[in-house]
């Protein structure tokens, strides 16, 4: 039996005296995980290599006003836990200026607190929370999908003016019933997906209206005075627009997702560098040193494209179901050339450049679809790697 971790976030509505004591604990959890920030901040190699970061019980005993606070003991821990984790993805990652760990304001627009220690029961449609807290009211459409036994940890948030209940459940998913399909996926700028049986996928127009009203609302933003009640306001306008785009997109990923996975038991794609990938335009330089044209705004224009798809998002979401479900996800090399290679004869055709959605091969004259012969040769290349992987 393996067990997983699968989550459900429910709306909920507090009432005001619930919704004060919920923003009081967004303001210790935010304490709490600055007080960690300061002190990483305080490092210095030679006066202070090794600064002291505070516990709970140093926090509580040098803020009286601490120990009076309606947040659960644990979420002040799990706010030092998620600080560790900030500052190993600092030292991961090669940009450290760039991923540095950063305080945590009362304007961001999501504020949150966890808990680990859950109580594992149901007062009628109510889930408590605790003593201090109180309940929440869950609905009958958001129903619990999982056993409340099986709960493991909740997450209160606030994202712009909703907050949701975020339940964790620890639950034995069992395998799908064994399909017979086996797919390769190119995916484009173009089309969001290419399948190798030919089918072409692409998000629905709403995600593009939905990107037109975000900037639209960034234009009003720039439009306001820095700092101005004005500004505040159009901030969370933005912030809301953001939202909507973001879950839009997250729900057809998990849609497509769950449909690719339910009907193939293998899938080939590629392995996607996004952050190379999206890299700004060289500069060139003619023979006397001027700037000379470098394709900056084509650039640009398919850098943003590349990153409004939210690849990493669906390769993710495919990659974690596959193996929940047991199905097989090969990814081959990002060197593969798939779309150069005729998928009938095996001739490269060295000279394809981006512009070509369609190409003769030279050898045996057949004319391909670009994208939909690279998704064969993912097909038949991740077939190759996990026969030799056997």
């Amino acid at each position: 039996m393996t067990m997983r971790k699968v989550a459900q976030r429910i709306p909920f509505t507090p009432s005001k005296t619930q919704a004060a004591l919920l923003e009081r604990c967004f303001g210790d959890r935010r304490f709490a995980y600055n007080q960690q920030v300061e002190a990483f901040n305080a490092y210095d190699r030679e006066t202070n290599p090794k600064p002291e970061y505070p516990n709970v019980t140093g926090m509580k005993s040098a803020n009286g006003w601490l120990k009076d606070s309606p947040i659960p003991s644990n979420a002040l821990s799990n706010a030092i836990m998620d600080f560790r984790k900030a500052r190993s993805a600092y030292f991961r990652k090669a940009q450290y200026e760039k991923h540095r760990p950063r305080f945590a304001s009362r304007n961001d627009s999501i504020q949150s607190f966890r808990n680990t220690m859950p109580i594992r029961r149901m007062n009628g449609n109510r889930y408590p929370l605790s003593k201090k807290l109180g309940s929440v009211r869950i609905r009958k459409r958001d129903r619990l999908r999982y056993p409340i036994e099986s709960l493991s940890s909740w997450t209160v948030k606030r994202e712009n003016r909703t907050y949701y209940l975020v339940l964790l459940f620890d639950v034995d998913i069992q395998p799908k019933t064994r399909a017979e399909s086996r797919i390769g996926i190119d995916l484009g700028v173009k089309n969001l997906l290419t399948l190798s049986t030919g089918e072409k996928i692409d998000y629905p127009n709403r995600l593009r209206r939905l990107e037109k009203d975000v900037k639209r609302e960034q234009r009003k933003l720039s439009h306001r005075t820095k700092g101005s009640n004005n500004y505040r306001r159009q901030k969370a306008i933005v912030a809301k627009a953001y939202a909507r785009l973001r879950h839009y997109r997250d729900n057809l990923q998990h849609q497509l997702s769950h449909r690719l996975i339910e009907e193939n038991q293998f899938i080939g794609m590629e392995t996607l560098m996004v952050r190379n990938m999206t890299r700004k335009a060289r500069k060139r330089l003619d023979a006397d040193g001027r700037p000379m044209r470098n394709g900056q705004s084509r650039k640009r224009a398919m850098n943003r494209s590349m990153l409004r798809d939210g690849w990493s998002g669906l390769v993710d979401k495919l990659s974690y179901k596959a193996e929940w479900y047991g199905r097989t996800l090969v990814q081959v090399d990002r060197f593969y050339p798939s779309s150069k290679l005729c998928h009938d004869c095996g001739h490269k055709y060295k000279e394809l450049v981006l512009s070509e959605r369609e190409w003769t091969c030279e050898n045996c004259h057949i004319r391909h679809d670009r994208d939909v012969n690279a998704a064969l040769n993912i097909r038949d290349e991740a077939i190759r790697i996990s026969q030799e992987n056997q």
